[in-house]
């Protein structure tokens, strides 16, 4: 398979202000969040369906979880409520240019808590890649290994690509 980049873009709201992409974070109190970067050492299931959008957001949350394990972080509980705004929230990138990001109050609107983060990808990687992508960005683990944000969701749609490579566009919505 050619090698494609995965295109990411990260958000946080809290309280208010608004951090987005390229926006290299301490830990949220001000400590180093990490001693160590953790690896995406878990691997998708071979059977994962990678045309399947609910499989492979499945399979992103997987390793998602298990990257949260691996640095003593508790697993995020899926939240329902979050999965049909993600997946809005990807289609909504569907063919754009660029990834952005849309408010997040209205996530916290819908799905009430304080703290709203969301991860963005699109890419026809493995999930591991993604995972591993996300990791690779210190502003998206932030995100993903915060102990702050205990409940998630992914939303996947196509976005083109082929039938064997599909490109998929995905949205992670953290809440507190």
């Amino acid at each position: 398979m050619p090698h494609h980049p995965i295109r990411l873009a990260v958000t946080l709201v809290t309280a208010g202000a608004l951090l987005t992409a390229c926006t290299t974070l301490p830990g949220r109190n001000g400590t180093p969040l990490l001693t160590a970067t953790p690896q995406a050492t878990w691997t998708a299931p071979g059977d994962v369906d990678l045309a399947d959008p609910a499989a492979y957001a499945a399979a992103l949350e997987d390793g998602v979880n298990a990257a949260r394990v691996q640095v003593g972080v508790d697993a995020l509980e899926h939240e329902e409520c979050l999965r049909p705004i993600a997946v809005e929230r990807a289609q909504a990138l569907v063919g754009a240019a660029e990834l952005t990001h849309a408010p997040l109050p209205p996530v916290r609107e819908a799905c009430p808590g304080g703290l709203v983060a969301e991860n963005l990808s699109r890419g026809p990687e493995a999930p591991q890649d993604v995972v591993q992508a996300w990791i690779d960005s210190p502003t998206h683990l932030e995100n993903l290994v915060s102990g702050e944000l205990r409940r998630g969701a992914i939303g996947c749609v196509p976005d083109g690509g082929t039938p064997t490579s599909p490109v998929l566009v995905c949205a992670h919505l953290f809440i507190d």
